[in-house]
């Protein structure tokens, strides 16, 4: 979670000073992950401190953060001025993570007024936020719509309830005791939007502040329940809704979902209004173990796909659902040897779907036993790529090219060029 702003991240942070980047080295050290040992890549910020607020002296430290973003590693860029939150770690050394509130700094602006207010009287502490509207769009320029919401927003603690109304979707409580606090918001429609809980902040200091973010998403829901052909819930199934007049699935925009229950039930919730289709698989994914169904759309009895309208907060149920048999499966038996014959054991078999694109799409792999046969599921009329690697590299030879039909088809003998590793 990210920190916060500055008054509010300072408190929760063991250290919090004002530092220049004066080089970066890179390292790595062993992590225990699973009872297992892996190296993890870092890096050794070295800092000179201008001023501290807060843990540690001016002058220079060294502070570790992991080696990239994907590992909450903070991107330090040598020679610029940061405001840093650190965070002392077990083994004793300073660290600073994406989520830590560090960030670039020249001295002036909000955070340093804050930080510099530190050592005056205090003025009382803040509450406040946002509170909007997340609806979903299927343009394919961004994932959700924001709109502001003017709500009323209630605030009890210290011995009092305090009440405000948002403007232009924004709120704030001034003047306030340290404590704790519990703060709550009105849904403005109940009939459109959906609820949301109380909150429990905590203030830890008459300077200090917390920011409280509201997203209201809308309560437009299509339900139903699912059964396969033999009238079970199917396993391995995802409901999904898509804007009836879509061209496939908009680029970077993931579809509203639904995972049924025991019973088959499902809810595909928060919809804003608009005009639904409603299926499995409805990117068109090739068949596979974890796609088992072809693109299905309800409601999947030879009929032309019904196109359900959703107005604001309107729940729309589709009663039950009976799928078509999923895609028929057949099994691929080979078998893989070293040029001398010798049985290939421990060769990764990986499936790729290339019947309606060449790049191929992965559909399930394999391990070659000890003689080297391998037995891996396909769908019947597809075409398939089949690619070999060893524990560590893919292995120099053209991918065996399988065209499908309704029965399984021939055995397949693979010759790997070279000698056993």
């Amino acid at each position: 979670m990210a920190a916060g702003p500055v008054c509010q991240a300072y408190w929760t942070t063991d250290a919090v000073f004002d530092a220049t980047v004066e080089g970066i080295d890179l390292a790595s050290r062993e992590r225990e992950l699973g009872g297992r040992s892996f190296p993890f890549p870092e890096k050794i910020v070295h800092l000179n401190v201008r001023q501290a607020w807060k843990g540690v002296p001016a002058g220079p430290l060294d502070i570790v953060t992991a080696a990239d973003g994907a590992a909450c590693g903070y991107d330090f860029k040598r020679a610029k001025r940061y405001l840093v939150f650190a965070f002392k770690a077990p083994d004793g050394r300073w660290s600073v993570s994406l989520c830590s509130g560090t960030v670039e700094f020249d001295g002036t602006g909000e955070d340093a007024a804050f930080l510099n207010s530190l050592a005056a009287a205090p003025k009382g502490a803040r509450i406040f936020g946002s509170i909007k509207t997340m609806e979903r769009r299927f343009d394919g320029e961004s994932t959700y719509a924001q709109h502001p919401v003017e709500t009323k927003v209630h605030l009890l603690g210290d011995g009092q309830e305090r009440n405000v109304t948002s403007s232009g979707g924004r709120f704030e409580f001034t003047g306030l005791a340290r404590g704790p606090y519990r703060l709550s918001v009105e849904t403005p429609d109940s009939s459109t939007l959906r609820a949301v809980g109380e909150r429990t902040i905590e203030l830890p200091d008459e300077r200090a502040c917390a920011q409280a973010d509201y997203y209201l998403a809308p309560s437009g829901r299509i339900t139903g329940r699912v059964l396969d052909a033999a009238g079970r819930p199917p396993k391995q199934v995802t409901i999904q809704a898509n804007i009836a007049d879509a061209r496939g699935q908009p680029g970077g925009v993931s579809l509203p979902t639904a995972y049924p229950n025991d019973q088959g039930g499902f809810e595909i919730a928060e919809l804003p209004p608009g005009r639904y289709i409603v299926g499995v698989n409805l990117e068109n994914r090739p068949p596979s173990q974890y796609t088992p169904y072809a693109r299905t759309v309800y409601p999947s009895d030879g009929s032309d796909a019904l196109v359900v309208t959703i107005t604001r907060g309107e729940t729309f149920d589709l009663g039950e659902w009976r799928l078509p048999p999923p895609a028929p499966t057949l099994r691929l038996d080979g078998g893989v040897v070293w040029e001398d014959g010798t049985p290939a054991a421990g060769i990764v078999v990986m499936a790729q779907d290339i019947t309606d694109n060449s790049r191929g799409a992965f559909v399930g792999n394999t391990t070659t036993a000890a003689d080297g046969r391998f037995s891996i599921e396909l769908r019947q009329r597809r075409v398939y790529s089949l690619q070999l690697s060893s524990r560590t590299k893919r292995l120099p030879i053209p991918p065996p090219r399988v065209e499908t039909g309704s029965s399984p088809p021939a055995p397949l003998r693979i010759v790997i060029p070279g000698k056993p590793q």
